[in-house]
């Protein structure tokens, strides 16, 4: 008997240790919780996943040329998609060997285009220019987008750039300069998009593109090729992407002629006949989150565009000078 009541204490004193190390072990756990929740909040941009880890930021590459760079002063729409992609709650990180727009020291523009441009725009590139005024603070400016880029030299460097700077999404806006420079014609143009998705892919296997078709612009006097190649390189670009895309790697088509309000007779949201205004930076960024939105199913609805003024925020000195130039050189520069 005594043997017994021994025994029974003895269980006793453990059933008592053992409590005593599970509430330990549970207020151990609601700490390290709520020291997680703390990080989450000081850490903007990253979400948290349902089971409360930190979420990854999607890695968004934009790839482009000056309507995707922009000019000292403007907000750009890479601004206005990552004012989306905030408010759609989505943690993204913008990366790229670049942050500026083009600021307003340019370069003295060549008098005519021709077919050996392509040293001129890689020996100049001007990536130091800020931004509108009111931007916000915690905008994320990388990006791979260069005044005056065409397709046909960025399929050479996007390996290597891919290499430095790691994405999951390339947003891509190209084309317009291969043609408008005597890169290519159309069906040369598609084939140098092809190249870059190749070579992009040999930097990240499972990479998602979203691609853009090239808008129209207005009426340039003496090239009236361009609204002619801009629609066969659109319908052929339509036609070669669903063969482009893999299980691991899809590419999907952005319609941004369809909803940029840019054409040969007028562009009301343009500063120039083509370079987006104050409502065409919206415009753009609109055309890419459809196709997010459908297609790779990245965010909940699509940006609405909001009415605002479509002036030019700034123009600098230099800007102006561009318009000394013969009749339809400056409209070109993109």
């Amino acid at each position: 008997m005594v043997l017994a009541l021994g025994q029974l204490s003895a269980l006793r004193r453990v059933s008592s240790l053992y409590f005593y190390l599970a509430i330990t072990c549970l207020l151990v756990m609601l700490a390290m919780m709520a020291a997680m929740g703390d990080t989450a909040e000081e850490e903007p941009g990253r979400g948290m996943t349902a089971h409360g880890l930190l979420e990854p930021a999607l890695k968004v590459m934009i790839v482009g040329d000056s309507m995707s760079q922009g000019r000292e002063g403007d907000w750009t729409w890479r601004f206005r998609i990552w004012e989306w992609f905030k408010d759609q709650g989505l943690t993204v990180d913008f990366v790229g060997p670049y942050n500026g727009t083009a600021q307003s020291d340019l370069p003295s523009l060549p008098a005519t285009p021709s077919v050996n441009e392509e040293s001129h725009w890689k020996s100049e590139i001007r990536t130091n220019g800020g931004y509108a005024s009111g931007l916000s603070q915690d905008f994320d400016k990388d990006h791979f987008a260069i005044w005056g880029r065409a397709v046909a030299i960025d399929k050479g460097l996007i390996y290597d750039v891919l290499a430095a700077y790691p994405a999951d999404l390339i947003l891509l806006m190209l084309g317009f300069n291969d043609m408008a420079w005597f890169h290519s014609d159309a069906a040369g143009t598609v084939d140098s998009m092809r190249t870059f998705i190749l070579n992009a892919r040999a930097a990240n296997p499972r990479l998602k593109f979203a691609i853009a078709n090239v808008p129209q612009r207005t009426f340039i006097s003496g090239r009236e090729d361009l609204p002619v190649s801009t629609n066969i390189y659109n319908a052929l670009l339509r036609e070669a992407i669903p063969g482009w895309s893999t299980l691991d790697s899809p590419v999907q088509l952005v319609e941004l002629q369809e909803n940029y309000d840019c054409a040969p007779i007028a562009c009301p949201v343009g500063y120039d006949g083509l370079h987006p205004n104050a409502q065409g930076e919206y415009q753009i960024a609109r055309a890419f989150t459809l196709t997010l939105v459908k297609d790779f199913d990245i965010g909940a609805s699509p940006l609405s565009v909001p009415t605002v003024s479509g002036g030019p925020l700034s123009i600098s000195s230099k800007f102006q000078d561009i318009g000394s130039l013969p009749q339809g050189v400056a409209e070109m520069i993109l």
